[in-house]
């Protein structure tokens, strides 16, 4: 099945069920934080932000592309608990960023776009970034993404090849 873009309808249903799966997995990832500080509550705290993300989100009275994001990274940032949650709102505020510049469609390249400045923003909002951190896992990931949008237009094979190269990443 190819996907060429994702509009808003979609957009708020990706944000909604992600936040359900990370909710629904965070003691795995709680189990996957070994450094720098193994302080098991990574998954935890970035559900929470997460959540609160999708909450604002879930408020929102239409579809439009830039309300969702705005609300995305609104909800984030006032639901992010501990360095992963502010990591994590930091990621979604760059990636809403560029997202809501796109007004009735998000194609590959933009989502590409989005992950490059999610990836800028949150190594910048830490002091001493650490690699081998959630930052690896998301700078990979968008050069990964970078790289995939000049190969493909299909928001599906796009998005595996992304996640497959996160996945890696955190091995």
């Amino acid at each position: 099945m190819a996907i060429k873009s994702i509009n808003g309808v979609m957009l708020r249903k990706m944000i909604l069920n992600g936040a359900k799966l990370l909710d629904s997995n965070k003691q795995h990832v709680d189990s996957l934080n070994v450094f720098p500080v193994p302080d098991g509550d990574t998954g935890t705290n970035m559900s929470l932000t997460l959540l609160s993300a999708a909450k604002e989100v879930s408020s929102c009275p239409n579809n439009d592309i830039d309300v969702l994001c705005d609300a995305l990274s609104r909800g984030a940032l006032r639901g992010a608990r501990g360095n992963s949650g502010v990591i994590t709102s930091q990621i979604l505020k760059g990636i809403a960023t560029e997202l809501k510049k796109c007004q009735f469609e998000i194609t590959v390249k933009d989502l590409a776009r989005g992950l490059a400045m999610g990836t800028e923003i949150a190594y910048k909002a830490v002091t001493k970034p650490q690699e081998g951190t959630i930052l690896t896992v998301i700078r990979s990931m968008s050069e990964k993404a970078t790289k995939a949008s000049k190969f493909t237009n299909n928001v599906i094979d796009f998005l595996n090849n992304v996640i497959k190269e996160g996945e890696d990443t955190l091995k």
